[in-house]
């Protein structure tokens, strides 16, 4: 999956994404919330897009950019401006960490990115201070309960 870049019109996130998402499409725009309350977008006039294909994107263009709120694809040359789902889950973490919101749900299936782990699945039981969580893994037939780094765990 990846996630490509539109540009919005001036102050018109919050529209374009609820037209978009009134399209069935993932769309996700990171949030700076204030201490007030308030809320304003971590990229001024950006958001991101998910697309399963490049034939999808392709198919969606047009429609996508007619789209009220939306004013176009960011593209760098020939190329167009894309994020992997990697910089997505730390944008979320970020987000998150500031609004004391969990990253994971109990219960959901992870995978670790980092470490002698590194590429095992596991199962989220529950934050384990500020940046570590608690994940059950099963090691040589045997479930085991491990500490990692939040920031090390991605949804599967």
């Amino acid at each position: 999956m990846t996630w490509y870049v539109l540009r919005t019109k001036a102050r018109q996130e919050d529209r374009a994404i609820a037209h978009l998402e009134n399209q069935s499409f993932t769309v996700y725009c990171p949030w700076l919330i204030r201490k007030d309350g308030s809320r304003e977008p971590l990229f001024t006039n950006y958001l991101f897009i998910q697309f399963e294909s490049f034939e999808r994107f392709a198919d969606s263009f047009t429609r996508i950019r007619s789209t009220r709120g939306v004013q176009t694809f960011v593209k760098y040359g020939e190329n167009w401006a894309s994020a992997g789902q990697e910089l997505i889950d730390l944008l979320k973490y970020r987000e998150n960490g500031f609004r004391h919101v969990p990253l994971f749900q109990r219960d959901q299936e992870v995978v670790i990115n980092d470490g002698p782990f590194k590429g095992i699945e596991a199962v989220y039981l529950c934050p384990d201070g500020e940046q570590r969580a608690l994940v059950l893994l099963t090691i040589l037939n045997r479930p085991t309960t491990l500490k990692v780094e939040e920031k090390l765990l991605r949804a599967v």
